[in-house]
């Protein structure tokens, strides 16, 4: 409990020194929200006809750049330096194969679309994963940069500005990480709101202990803090929010804010949305008992209770900081084979099979991406000396995303690589692309305006609906 010390003085505004410190103390209670909550409700208004086929979206982000050839691009007519060891395996569909490795998602293939012609031109991390995640090119294209607010916003940041959010649940919430790399101190550009500020930052949810359960940063009581002692606290808060919302726009902004903080907090929506316990076990099994299984589980859930985006990042997996997460640089079959395409499988194919069950894929968009693909040829160095020949280097030439449900076109594939899967031979697809295609299903507008801090405008997104995979 907190206890506030001193004598009772009435401030000229009718509340008491002490009053005004237990407001503050509402800190305590997670209300202290306003990068996560926003400080108004925004939207753009209705989407135009045509628009809107996908009430959710769920983006799987694979850090370190996923590749082509040994997923879901496979070249086995080529020389062994490209093809490598792994074998693909029909699929569903006739004449889509996917690799040995991925057995689960070769028998969901009816249900994604493959888009194999994915290019830009740059081989960093920061950069792909901020034109990803931005449509936008990256104006630093260092490898450390991190977040600014001159930067463009993100996907998550832009449909919390330019979508109409629910009542009682956070608009687009990230889990369980910002992506960085562990030895480094921070998280890369493009995923946060940039210039329009951190009031629209995605809500960022923390895996707890071995990483399969989840909870928000902020919105937790504390234990010795009854639902009841918040409702008291909250007549106090109101009166002083009263108080003010009369000082003109930037109070009302501050009664908003804290008004949802506390649906929020004391929603029994979004607790239940992050009790994982009410999952029947062999369901939690079926995703897999790991972090990332968990996750899309989580995501899944966050979509019932009315988030409208979920980025589900690669977790902290324990990986060697020389060759991280996808980021295969040393011993790209074995890590593939042992630690990375198993649970991938699993989690990505339980996510369709789930969605698909309870009537959901139709109004949920899943994506599966990458900043970038790996190098054709088997030990070849683009950018990190330390890859062996065993490994694969960076590689944005061509490289696949995985998309599906509403209204994709199931069990096909978009575009075409080469003979190497070097380069984009048909029906190219670049980064605003897709994050245009993103937009227009969600039923925004790509080419809604935002501005700056500066009050310039800009673009939603710089890039063309792909109307083949519609």
């Amino acid at each position: 409990m907190l206890s506030f010390l001193g004598s009772s003085q009435r401030c000229c505004d009718g509340f008491t020194r002490r009053e005004m410190l237990h407001v503050g103390g509402l800190a305590a209670l997670g209300l202290t929200l306003p990068a996560i909550l926003g400080k108004a409700a925004c939207a753009s208004g209705s989407p135009a006809p045509g628009r809107g086929r996908a009430r959710a979206c769920i983006l799987i982000y694979l850090f370190g750049g996923p590749s082509q050839l040994d997923t879901f691009d496979m070249k086995p007519d080529a020389p062994a330096h490209f093809r490598g060891e792994f074998r693909p395996i029909a699929t569903s569909v006739p004449g889509i194969q996917i690799c040995e490795h991925l057995p689960r998602l070769a028998a969901q293939a009816d249900k994604y679309c493959l888009i194999r012609s994915m290019t830009h031109e740059h081989p960093r991390h920061g950069w792909g994963l901020y034109y990803m995640l931005t449509g936008q090119r990256h104006n630093r294209p260092d490898l450390d940069a991190p977040p600014t607010p001159d930067d463009h916003p993100g996907i998550g940041a832009l449909v919390t500005r330019l979508k109409a959010r629910r009542r009682d649940a956070p608009t687009a919430v990230t889990l369980p990480r910002w992506n960085r790399f562990l030895d480094l101190p921070n998280d890369y550009a493009g995923e946060k709101a940039g210039f329009l500020g951190s009031a629209f930052d995605p809500w960022l949810v923390k895996s707890l202990g071995t990483g399969q359960t989840f909870e928000p940063e902020g919105l937790s009581l504390p234990l010795d803090v009854p639902v009841g002692r918040l409702s008291e606290r909250r007549g106090l808060l109101d009166a002083v929010n009263r108080r003010v919302a009369s000082w003109g726009e930037r109070g009302e902004a501050h009664d908003a804010m804290h008004a949802q903080a506390y649906r929020l907090i004391s929603s029994p929506a979004v607790r239940r949305a992050f009790d994982l316990g009410r999952e029947p076990g062999t369901l939690r099994d079926r995703y897999g008992r790991h972090p990332f299984g968990q996750g899309l589980l989580q995501a899944r859930r966050l979509i019932e209770a009315g988030t409208t985006l979920v980025q589900v990042n690669w977790h902290n997996d324990g990986s060697d900081v020389k060759s991280p997460f996808w980021d295969t640089h040393k011993d790209n079959f074995n890590t593939l084979k042992h630690q990375l395409l198993p649970p991938a499988d699993i989690g990505i194919s339980a996510l369709l099979e789930d969605l698909h069950a309870r009537g959901l894929l139709e109004s949920t968009l899943v994506l599966v991406m990458g900043e970038f693909g790996r190098t054709p040829r088997i030990g070849q160095v683009v950018m990190n000396g330390a890859t062996d020949s065993r490994g694969r280097d960076h590689w944005p030439h061509a490289y696949t995303v995985l998309a599906a449900g509403a209204g994709l076109r199931g069990g096909m594939v978009h575009g075409a690589s080469d003979e190497h899967a070097a380069h984009v031979r048909a029906d190219g697809v670049t980064p605003p692309d897709l994050h245009a295609t993103v937009l227009h299903l969600l039923g925004i507008d790509p080419g809604a305006t935002i501005s700056d801090r500066q009050g310039r405008p800009h673009s939603a997104s710089a890039g063309r609906v792909v109307l083949g995979l519609l």
